[in-house]
């Protein structure tokens, strides 16, 4: 499903595809480099809000762990 998102920040359009139907996690805007945490929902947007670089990172880093844990399961 394909998820189209534009940046508070810059207004740039930007689109990425997920896998299922609802998406939770950290998005930087590919233009300005803003980050934002992003909660979709078939295709809808329904939470985006700033965030620091360090929680990016959090976030980022939480999401990579829960995908090892998938892969080895």
């Amino acid at each position: 499903m394909q998820i189209s998102v534009k940046c508070p920040a810059c207004s740039s359009d930007s689109s990425f595809f997920i896998a299922k139907s609802a998406f939770q996690g950290p998005f930087r805007c590919w233009k300005c480099k803003a980050l934002f945490t992003l909660k979709a929902k078939n295709g809808e947007i329904q939470f985006f809000e700033p965030l620091t670089q360090e929680e990016f990172d959090k976030q980022k880093s939480a999401k990579s762990k829960k995908k090892s844990k998938e892969k080895t399961a």
